[in-house]
């Protein structure tokens, strides 16, 4: 995984007399040597081993807290439109 690393290949061609660069740190979730890496669900840059780089791309839907923003919103449109739409249609 070291090769397809850009932050390892950079840092062992800037550091050739130092030992290279097997992983960027450790994985934000297991501690595990990981690299860094844009994930395109998460707002941020994560440091993450291969297992759970896979784990987080793998298809399907993932929920997340800030989706019960959405529900907030339906809701309140919902209040906010009911009455408008009964009173039209003699509701």
């Amino acid at each position: 995984m070291t090769d397809d690393c850009e932050y390892c290949r950079e840092w062992n061609q800037a550091h050739p007399g130092d030992e290279p660069r097997a992983s960027c740190g450790p994985c934000a979730v297991c501690q595990a040597p990981g690299h860094l890496k844009a994930h395109p669900r998460q707002p941020t840059s994560l440091c993450l081993c291969r297992a759970h780089w896979d784990e987080l791309n793998a298809p399907g839907y993932r929920f997340e807290l800030y989706h019960l923003i959405y529900v907030a919103i339906l809701g309140i449109a919902a209040i906010q439109i009911y009455p408008l739409v009964a009173r039209l249609w003699g509701g």
